[in-house]
């Protein structure tokens, strides 16, 4: 009989011990009991306690997710002229991490014996990392190097490549990365343009790099500008890029309401070219400011600082001398020293920086005098050339000659006229300090105007002011010729709008509608007068006062060179002392503020222009001399423009004398401001041919006798006078002829009938003349139709 062969595996089991055997289930049972237990524990964690969290990396991995950029609102000046602008540009993003090396073949990976090292796939991945950047870089017009280095780090999940981009670029851009299977992605934003670069820079501010306000009123209205941002939701496939399927959620965008300022580009065009200039004439070192107010409403209709900046690149600093400042600085000195000279750059003079008005303030405390019934338009105070107060002398001021001001018995109407310090004291002593502090209260001076600009500078006593409860006797005396204090000019222009205006103290502002995208209105901005702080009639009296200051441009009035003629204007000058800064080395005098106020028509007040250089440097630092020039000069321009009626009473000449205005024997001529100042007290007009300071020639030329209201042509950058031909005009009517000569740059003179056809005219059509030449028209008959 054959033996059957035995297993011997099941022999050895057989050859256990029960309990062997019993143990040996057990502990297998037990170990399959515990993995099980842990696989469902994990399952638990998975889809229970991680349900959430692995739901969103789920969705990250498959959703994307676009912000839709609104467009942001415009900013409009009061004409509808666009100061700041959004336009449509897409910024381009990349996630590094799922950029991935080219998954490698059987063949590949066995000839690697079946594994690939971690240097291996890097290297591969740094091939693939740099022919993307070869291929972008290109595209954006970017250095390969930037956009390698950006690229390379799969440790980042965002990184940007561009910025501002124009619709092909992105175009060329999302094509590339859909052919290469890049993780590249283009997303639509907003770029901020400001049309007219380097205008009222101040007051618009400018948008910051990652797009919100930074300064200005973009920084001030930046919830209104901005809009609400929109969503886009749908499914990405491994490369970030998005499925073109119907599985995608759009939540459109709120587009940003839009701004309509009280601004006018055409007055705030005329106010910087005359601050400008007197900046530059002037070497004044501390910037200038103009403000152009409507003193009913509190309407800003232009504000200037100069020098400012381009708000379309406002980290380069314009200012020269600004500039210079930074020559020799490195590492940190240069870094701060360039973050100081930009935020000097931005600020807003006009309403940041605290100045000390000078003899402007006196017309504050003569109303104050006068409206608490302390003293009458016709009360005599005298003026001996010094005053004590305590044991402080006080010298009245000079009349700009170098000799002491002696002034006599005066009237309050004489004493503004003669600016004269010493009779100013006595009626500030009269009131005494608790009625002085009550009206400098009232008249705003001890807080912010609340002007719809941002920082605005804080108004703090024992700082910026001397309260009544702390005000000395000498205090009282240097605060009220405006010495003893410190304002801000948008104060003191509000505060003057308050002495001509009947009374009241106007809410300034400069925003005076809200618009929606589609330009239906939301909101418009007409903020009422906070108080009345003077009478009617204490008011009528100060406008007597200041239309004497100016008084008609004659000789000798220290406002006269803020007059214009057939315009009746009131104004004040004032020329401040920096006491706090210490004396200059080079002459032992302190530094000066010259400012100037005037108000047009004194008789029905319109606007104020309150224009100031802080630190000039000049033949004469008098605000009589440097600021009232630019005042007129400015409302030469703007009064006709805004529709402002000259004096009923005022009798234009019919024929001027032309003065010479390039005689090297007076050197106030020499500057174009000042020639202009002449022209503007003899009812001629003007305009400046080039870009200097000087006046080098000039046509009509010097002793020619021309009409009133001839346009005086200024040579500025050479004596060569230039020539322009002449249009025939004839058969035109007298309106369309005259309209045709000035855009030639030619003077009219009319004979005949002052309307009807034009028959002859004395310079033959096509013939070259000197531009400025007046051409003689000899009118007939009525009117063509035209």
């Amino acid at each position: 009989m054959q033996n059957t062969p035995q297993n011997p595996k099941r022999n050895a089991q057989q050859g256990l011990p029960r309990f062997m055997r019993i143990r040996s289930y057990v502990l297998l049972g037990l170990f399959l009991l515990v993995g099980c237990g842990v696989l469902i524990w994990r399952l638990y964690d998975l889809q229970v306690v991680q349900h959430d969290e692995m739901l969103r990396q789920a969705a990250n991995q498959q959703l994307k997710d676009t912000s839709i950029t609104p467009q942001q609102g415009q900013i409009y000046d009061a004409t509808g002229k666009v100061l700041a602008k959004s336009s449509i540009v897409w910024t381009i993003t990349a996630d590094p991490s799922q950029i991935k090396a080219p998954g490698l073949t059987k063949e590949q990976l066995k000839a690697l014996g079946g594994e690939e090292s971690e240097e291996a796939a890097a290297q591969r991945r740094a091939a693939k990392v740099s022919e993307a950047s070869a291929g972008l870089a290109q595209l954006l017009g970017l250095e390969y190097q930037e956009v390698y280095d950006k690229l390379i780090d799969g440790t980042k999940q965002y990184v940007v490549l561009a910025k501002q981009m124009d619709k092909p670029v992105a175009d060329r851009v999302k094509a590339y990365a859909r052919e290469q299977k890049l993780p590249v992605s283009v997303a639509q934003d907003s770029k901020r343009e400001y049309p007219y670069g380097a205008f009222a820079a101040s007051v618009l501010g400018f948008m910051h790099a990652d797009g919100y306000g930074f300064y200005g009123l973009e920084k001030q209205y930046e919830e209104i500008l901005a809009g609400t941002p929109g969503r886009v939701l749908s499914q990405k496939n491994a490369w970030g890029n998005e499925v073109a399927n119907d599985d995608r959620t759009q939540y459109d965008a709120q587009d940003g309401d839009s701004l309509v300022l009280t601004l006018n580009a055409e007055v705030q065009a005329v106010a910087e070219k005359y601050l400008e200039n007197s900046v530059k004439a002037n070497n004044v070192t501390e910037r200038g400011v103009v403000i152009v107010m409507d003193v009913n409403t509190g309407a800003i209709l232009a504000m200037a600082t100069k020098p400012d900046f381009d708000p379309n690149d406002p980290m380069t600093i314009y200012d020269p001398d600004l500039a210079a400042t930074l020559e020799g600085l490195e590492g940190d000195a240069f870094t701060q020293a360039q973050g100081e000279a930009r935020q000097r750059q931005w600020k807003n003079k006009a309403i940041t920086d605290l100045y000390v008005p000078g003899s402007v303030f006196k017309l504050i405390t003569t109303s104050a005098a006068i409206d608490s019934g302390t003293c009458t338009p016709n009360s005599s105070f005298n003026c001996t050339g010094h005053y004590t107060v305590v044991t402080q002398d006080y010298s009245c001021a000079d009349n700009g000659f170098g000799v002491l001001g002696v002034h006599g018995w005066q009237n309050m109407g004489e004493v503004l006229k003669n600016s004269c310090n010493l009779a100013t004291i006595q009626e500030a002593q009269l009131m005494g300090k608790d009625v002085f502090s009550d009206y400098y209260n009232a008249f705003g001076f001890t807080a912010p105007t609340g002007v719809d600009l941002p920082a605005e500078q804080q108004i703090r006593a024992g700082v910026s002011y001397h309260a009544a409860e702390e005000m000395s006797a000498v205090d009282l005396a240097s605060s009220s010729f405006g010495q003893a204090q410190k304002v801000t000019p948008i104060q003191m222009i509000t505060a003057v709008s308050a002495v001509v205006n009947g009374g009241y103290l106007v809410q300034p502002h400069i925003v005076s509608q809200i618009l929606d995208s589609e330009g239906n209105l939301v909101e418009q901005i007409d903020p009422s007068p906070k108080r009345q702080v003077i009478s009617e009639e204490t008011s009528a009296a100060l406008r007597a006062m200041m239309e004497g200051v100016v008084d008609g441009g004659r000789d000798g009035a220290s406002g006269r060179n803020a007059y214009v003629a057939g315009y009746r204007i009131g104004g004040k000058s004032g020329t401040s002392e920096k006491l706090d800064k210490g004396r200059r080395a080079s002459d032992g005098e302190y530094e000066k503020v010259s400012s100037f106020v005037a108000v047009v028509p004194i008789d029905d007040p319109q606007i104020a222009v309150l224009a100031f250089v802080d630190e000039p440097h000049a033949d004469t630092e008098f605000g009589s001399m440097l600021s009232a020039p630019l005042t007129g000069n400015i409302i030469s321009e703007i009064a006709p423009y805004l529709g402002i009626e000259t004096d009923p009473n005022y009798a234009a000449p019919a024929e001027v004398t032309v003065p010479d205005l390039t005689n090297p024997t007076n050197s106030a001529y020499l500057q174009w401001d000042m020639a202009q100042v002449t022209l503007n007290k003899l009812g001629l007009a003007h305009r400046r041919v080039g870009s200097g300071t000087a006046v080098l020639a000039q046509y009509p030329a010097a002793g020619a006798k021309v009409p009133g209201g001839t346009t005086v042509y200024l040579y500025t950058d050479s004596a060569e006078v230039s020539q322009v031909p002449v249009p025939d005009v004839r058969g035109k009517s007298a309106e369309l002829a005259s309209q045709m000569l000035a855009g030639a740059g030619l003077n009219v003179k009319l004979s005949g009938a002052e309307e009807g056809t034009v028959t002859a005219q004395d310079a033959a059509p096509d013939s070259q003349v000197p531009m400025g030449t007046v051409v003689t028209l000899t009118i007939e008959g009525a009117a063509p139709e035209e």
